[in-house]
C-alpha cells in the first residue's frame, strides 16, 4: 500500500512539475516574441509621447523620415515638404502653422509614416502677407447665364486675364488665400429681383472659374462668408409678409438667421475687406485693361434699406474711393427693377505645398511665380 501510494504521489508530482515547466516555456516564448516584435518595430518606428496632438499617445505609432532616412525627432525649421500616411483607415495631415501632425479616425492601434523632404521653394514659408503672386487661371472664357443675373442676355468673362494676385491669408493647413490685384476688364450686370436672389451664388460661381486644377483648392467671391447664396423663399420679396421696419445690421441679419435667408442682407463682407485692407493697405482696385484707372467692383453682400417705407433690396459694391456702398435692384412696394454693372474681383485658395519658381513677392514685377 505504501509503495502504491508513493507511486501515485510521484506521478502527481511529475504532472505538476511538467505543467509548471510548460507554463514557464509558454510565458518565456510570449515574452521573447513580444520583445523581438517590439525591437523590430522600434527599428522603424518612434513613439513620440506627449508630442502628438488629437489622439491617445498609445494608439498611434509614428515613423519619421527625413529625405528617406529614419530619424528620431521631428525636423525643425518649417522649411520642409511633409506627407503623412496612415493605415487602418486613419487620416493624417500636417499642421504647418503649429508644426505637428493631425491624426483623425483612429479606432485601433495605428501606424503613420511622416515623410519630410528638404523644401526650400515652398511658397508658404517663403512668402508673407501682402506679397505679390503671379498666377494665371486656366480658363480663357466663362459664360454667365441670364437666368442667374436677371439680365435678358448671357454674359462672358475671361478669367485668365487676372494674373497678378496678393496674399491675404496663410492657413494652418499650408494653404494660401489670394485676392486679385486688379478687377476684370469687363463689367457684369445684375438686374431686378432675380439678380438680387441669385447675387451671391452667382458671384461664387464666377469666382470658381478662376480656379486651376492641381494649383487651387477652392475659391470664393470677395465678401462671401456663409451668406445665403440663392434666396428661395420669396415671401418677403413678393410683399406677402411686410418687410422689416429696420435696415440691415450685424445684430438682426447675422449668419444663419431667418431674416438673412429671406433677403434682409448681411454685414459678413467685413472679414474679407479687413483681410485685404491689412494685406494691401486699401481695398481699392484698378481694372486689368488699364492698370491705372480705379474701378468700382461687386462685393458679395446684400443690403435691405427701409427708405420711406419703400423697402429697397440693394447689393453692395466697393467704390473707387475705397468706401462700401450699395445700389438698389428691387423694391417690394412698387415692383421697381433696376440694373447695375460693376467689375469682378475674386479670391482663390492655393493648395498646400505649392512651389515657387522665381521672384521675391515684393512687387508686381518680382511677384512669386508658381508652378
Amino acid at each position: 500500500m505504501k509503495l502504491e501510494k508513493f507511486r501515485k504521489n510521484n506521478r502527481k508530482s511529475k504532472i505538476i512539475f511538467g505543467s509548471l515547466i510548460g507554463m514557464l516555456l509558454l510565458v518565456g516564448s510570449v515574452f521573447f516574441f513580444k520583445t523581438y516584435a517590439f525591437y523590430e518595430e522600434k527599428k522603424s518606428f518612434n513613439i513620440l509621447k506627449g508630442k502628438v496632438p488629437n489622439f491617445m499617445e498609445n494608439d498611434v505609432t509614428l515613423a519619421i523620415r527625413l529625405n528617406g532616412e529614419i530619424v528620431k525627432e521631428i525636423p525643425k525649421g518649417k522649411s520642409y515638404k511633409v506627407d503623412v500616411t496612415c493605415d487602418k483607415g486613419a487620416k493624417g495631415s500636417w499642421d504647418y502653422e503649429n508644426w505637428g501632425p493631425n491624426i483623425r479616425n483612429v479606432t485601433e492601434k495605428t501606424r503613420c509614416q511622416i515623410d519630410f523632404s528638404t523644401n526650400t521653394t515652398n511658397l508658404y514659408y517663403q512668402s508673407e502677407i501682402g506679397d505679390y503672386v503671379s498666377y494665371t487661371p486656366e480658363k480663357i472664357s466663362y459664360n454667365i447665364p441670364s437666368s442667374l443675373t436677371g439680365l435678358e442676355t448671357d454674359q462672358t468673362i475671361n478669367p485668365s486675364e487676372l494674373n497678378v494676385w496678393r496674399i491675404i491669408r496663410k492657413n494652418n493647413d499650408g494653404t494660401i488665400e489670394l485676392v486679385s490685384e486688379y478687377t476684370s476688364s469687363k463689367e457684369i450686370y445684375f438686374k431686378g429681383k432675380e439678380g438680387y436672389k441669385n447675387y451671391i451664388g452667382t458671384l461664387n460661381r464666377i469666382a470658381k472659374s478662376y480656379e486651376t486644377e492641381n494649383i487651387t483648392l477652392r475659391s470664393r467671391y470677395i465678401g462671401y462668408n456663409g451668406q445665403t447664396e440663392f434666396i428661395t423663399d420669396e415671401t418677403v420679396l413678393n410683399g406677402i409678409i411686410s418687410p422689416w421696419v429696420d435696415s440691415t445690421t450685424s445684430s438682426n441679419s447675422y449668419k444663419g438667421s431667418i431674416r438673412e435667408s429671406l433677403g434682409s442682407g448681411d454685414v459678413l463682407y467685413v472679414t474679407d475687406t479687413e483681410l485685404i485692407q491689412a494685406a494691401c493697405g486699401h481695398v481699392r482696385a484698378k481694372d486689368i485693361s488699364t492698370k491705372s484707372i480705379e474701378r468700382d467692383y461687386w462685393l458679395g453682400s446684400r443690403y435691405f434699406v427701409n427708405d420711406d417705407e419703400n423697402g429697397s433690396f440693394n447689393i453692395r459694391i466697393v467704390h473707387i474711393s475705397g468706401g462700401i456702398y450699395s445700389g438698389p435692384l428691387y423694391s417690394y412696394k412698387d415692383g421697381t427693377e433696376l440694373d447695375h454693372r460693376r467689375m469682378i474681383r475674386p479670391i482663390v485658395t492655393l493648395k498646400s505645398e505649392i512651389q515657387s519658381i522665381s521672384g521675391d513677392g515684393k512687387s508686381e514685377l518680382s511677384a512669386w511665380k508658381i508652378k
